[in-house]
């Protein structure tokens, strides 16, 4: 039997799904090359999604999809929309993220959740400091990382800095990937759903 893996996050999965679609071929890739082990994947992107979104899933996106392709193991690549955001309080958002994470768990009985690091941003759409994003998004990771170390059903992926701290991966808006910090990013994510498997 297969392993159904969802991966939800903003707009890097949806453009991660594309570029599977448009740039490599899709037969080879498109279950994160991990058909061979038995791995189904799916992928959910809201653009310019956040926490809110997730919990408040306005248009039934994310009830219809756990619906129609009931997971194994969720994959959550968020923080980025809700960390670059003036009104962005960190406490309510780590509240909110451990919420949803329940949610998976006992209403979509999910068995395995993944919380991926937050991305970095090169420029900043709340006009922020970058300085300040990037410690906030250092001690929400640490949190997590720490906080779910001995969880049996809940785990904590970083990318590590061949990734994360590349600025010649990123598009010139600062906060994508571009082609080669997609393949990357695909590479990684790859490893991240083996490493629960």
């Amino acid at each position: 039997m297969s392993t159904r893996v969802l991966v939800l996050s903003h707009s890097f999965i949806k453009r991660l799904y594309k570029n599977i679609l448009n740039r490599w071929k899709p037969n080879l890739v498109q279950h994160l090359n991990l058909r061979h082990a038995g791995v189904q994947v799916r992928f959910l992107g809201f653009p310019g999604g956040n926490i809110d979104r997730l919990l408040e899933d306005e248009q039934n996106r994310l009830r219809q999809e756990m619906i129609r392709f009931p997971p194994d193991i969720v994959v959550l690549q968020i923080g980025g929309n809700d960390l670059d955001s003036k009104k962005f309080d960190m406490s309510v958002y780590m509240e909110k993220v451990s919420r949803f994470i329940g949610i998976l768990l006992t209403t979509y009985l999910v068995k395995k959740v993944v919380i991926c690091e937050i991305f970095p941003r090169l420029l900043l759409r709340a006009k922020t400091c970058p300085i300040v994003y990037h410690h906030k998004k250092y001690l929400i990771d640490q949190y997590f990382y720490l906080s779910i170390a001995n969880h049996p059903s809940v785990s904590f992926w970083y990318y590590k800095s061949r990734l994360t701290a590349q600025e010649k991966l990123f598009m010139s808006d600062g906060v994508h990937l571009n082609v080669e910090g997609t393949r990357r990013f695909f590479k990684s994510f790859c490893g991240c759903v083996m490493s629960v498997l």
